[in-house]
């Protein structure tokens, strides 16, 4: 009887592993690895793929708006049909307020809003016409630019958390600043 206690105490003993518990961080993953499993790229790429699809040059502004960015990063949408579009996207990974994005469509394809979105009227320095919008997108709000330049509807827009400091002047700034002008 002795024997087989102390046959099923080693037995125990032996088949018995300890088991560690890897806890995952908490932290949300970096804004790279996000930014790539939602398609994102870089903007010259982005760039280079929105020329291919319509043989046709794309030019960006040369100023972004005057507050800090960690990352940027540029997305071409291969839509069906003839609406694709090119989206860059400026983001601070420790200020998620700090959010500046530019879409180009084709002017054909381009976004329409109503005039209740209007909020003001501005004109650029080529005579083109801007409509200043308010937006909002997953219950946070934006402001935009929106203008038509060279056959391509650009869409400059802001979180509206940083409209104080990025203001439709500001935009408007951004919106003169392509290096053709």
């Amino acid at each position: 009887m002795k024997r087989i206690i102390i046959l099923c105490i080693f037995v125990i003993l032996v088949s018995h592993s300890v088991v560690y518990a890897k806890f995952k961080d908490n932290k949300p993953p970096p804004y790279e690895e996000l930014y790539t499993e939602w398609g994102y790229t870089t903007i010259d790429d982005a760039i280079t793929q929105f020329e291919n699809s319509y043989n046709k040059d794309l030019k960006l502004p040369l100023r972004v708006p005057p507050i800090a960015f960690t990352h940027h990063f540029g997305k071409f949408t291969d839509s069906e049909g003839n609406t694709n579009s090119f989206s860059a996207q400026f983001v601070n990974d420790k200020h998620p307020e700090k959010h500046y994005k530019i879409d180009v469509k084709a002017a054909e394809d381009g976004m329409e809003f109503n005039e209740r979105q209007v909020i003001d009227t501005y004109k650029l320095k080529n005579g083109t016409i801007a409509s200043y919008i308010s937006l909002s997108q997953h219950q946070i709000g934006f402001y935009a630019l929106v203008f038509t330049k060279n056959d391509w509807q650009y869409i400059l827009s802001i979180d509206e958390r940083v409209a104080d400091t990025v203001t439709p002047e500001v935009l408007v700034k951004i919106a003169n600043s392509f290096e053709d002008e």
